[in-house]
């Protein structure tokens, strides 16, 4: 297993990452523009040609599906074969995918073909991303990965949350064909700098004779068993289910907060979101740094205890201009939860299985959010919306202090020893 403690000589502070990561990042910046695009898109189409809130809501619930249902094969996939070609051929189904659609729903948009090009772009999203952050441990060195973390959760931030939508409407209101283009067009770009990357040869093969039958169920098991049988993999990951649930249960709510609670029209709205965007990229930016300074541990434990705070605080303020303060400060320390303990769950897994411990990883953040949703709204029901805010970020934060408090930072081990199961990194 990887030794997860920083070297006594401190934390390596070169910017420059290697020319095998910068192909990764355009790659990774030309694939989250068209996923901003793309997500923004297809919601259009539907409320244009099919106004129907259960239509809608079917649209999501289609494109989500294949995380539910191949996150895990995915994981066994990635640590079977190339990642570099997973993540290739992704962006080369979906810019196909796009293109075609552009062509095919030039004139008629049945709701059948919308969906099935939500659920397409859905299972290639699933493959690409778990393959992407298995494949940054053998593309950087180990003491850089919060730096090469924090690149990519900027540049996803500014891509599909922040330049992506607006172009997408704009590229809508001029002729929807041209915004599918514009979406395959930036997927085709993404597939070209990964056939500058040298091949990542098979990480690892499955036990037993090839092609044995239970092979994909027992590879499941084997990243299954690693991750429930290794505590600070198994913690942070329960920390990441209920992140997930409180992120959507507030997410969910969050148009109707600042519509009754805070008396914003759907221009606010829209600053409300850029704000939590804003801090988000600020964070990418200072959470690497901090992890300098800070052990892994310390700095995910606080960040997520502030994180429960914020969304507290924003259940009580009725200011929008302190609201959308508010929502800034807790897209910083989303990124100071999210990057230390993406780079702590690679650090931690051997080779052979950064796909299983990926897709485990996706399953339960992303898995948890139509559960949170859903008690999202009910909380909103019983209580109120301001109510689902403050009580959320109150579970939030004592959940990350109970599911963090026993996790410690271990001294670093002699050399050639193997780091024990709770031995955590100390940047």
């Amino acid at each position: 297993m990887t030794d997860t403690a920083r070297p006594a000589a401190g934390p390596d502070r070169r910017t420059d990452l290697g020319r095998p990561f910068r192909l990764l990042w355009a790659s990774t910046a030309a694939s989250n523009a068209g996923d901003g695009i793309a997500r923004t898109l297809l919601p259009l189409l539907v409320v244009a040609h099919h106004p129907d809130p259960a239509a809608v809501a079917g649209l999501t619930t289609v494109n989500m599906l294949p995380w539910l249902l191949f996150a895990l094969p995915a994981g066994v996939l990635v640590d079977r074969v190339d990642r570099r070609l997973i993540v290739l051929g992704s962006n080369v189904v979906r810019a196909a995918a796009l293109l075609a659609a552009a062509l095919v729903l030039a004139d008629d948009r049945p709701l059948a073909l919308l969906y099935a090009l939500a659920f397409v772009l859905g299972v290639a999203e699933t493959l690409a991303d778990t393959a992407a952050p298995a494949m940054l441990p053998r593309l950087v060195d180990e003491r850089q990965l919060e730096r090469a973390n924090g690149r990519l959760s900027a540049t996803q931030t500014v891509l599909n949350e922040m330049a992506g939508p607006p172009l997408a409407g704009l590229l809508v209101g001029l002729a929807s064909a041209a915004a599918m283009a514009a979406g395959g067009t930036m997927y085709a770009l993404a597939a070209l700098p990964l056939l500058g990357l040298a091949p990542l040869v098979r990480a690892g093969r499955p036990e037993g004779p090839s092609g044995e039958r239970g092979g994909m169920l027992r590879d499941i098991r084997a990243g299954l068993g690693f991750v429930l049988g290794h505590r600070t993999l198994r913690l942070t990951l329960a920390a990441s289910a209920l992140y997930g649930l409180v992120f959507s249960a507030t997410f969910s709510m969050l148009v109707l907060l600042s519509d009754r609670a805070l008396g914003l029209d759907g221009t606010g709205y829209g600053l409300l979101l850029a704000a939590g965007s804003v801090g988000a990229v600020a964070g990418s930016w200072l959470a690497p740094r901090a992890a300098d300074r800070l052990t892994t541990v310390r700095l995910a434990r606080w960040s997520l205890v502030a994180s429960g705070a914020s969304y507290a605080v924003l259940g009580l303020v009725r200011q929008p201009v302190l609201a959308a303060l508010v929502l800034a400060v807790n897209g910083v320390f989303m990124m100071g939860w999210n990057i230390p303990v993406m780079s702590l769950r690679q650090r931690l897994t051997p080779e052979e299985l950064q796909g299983r411990v990926m897709s485990v990883s996706r399953l339960c953040s992303w898995g948890s959010m139509p559960v949170g949703a859903t008690l999202g709204g009910l909380l909103a029901a019983t209580l109120s919306v301001p109510a689902v805010f403050v009580v959320c970020g109150t579970v939030l934060a004592l959940g990350a202090l109970l599911l963090l408090a026993t996790l410690h930072e271990d001294p670093v081990p002699p050399a050639g020893t193997c780091p024990h199961d709770d031995l955590l990194d100390k940047g």
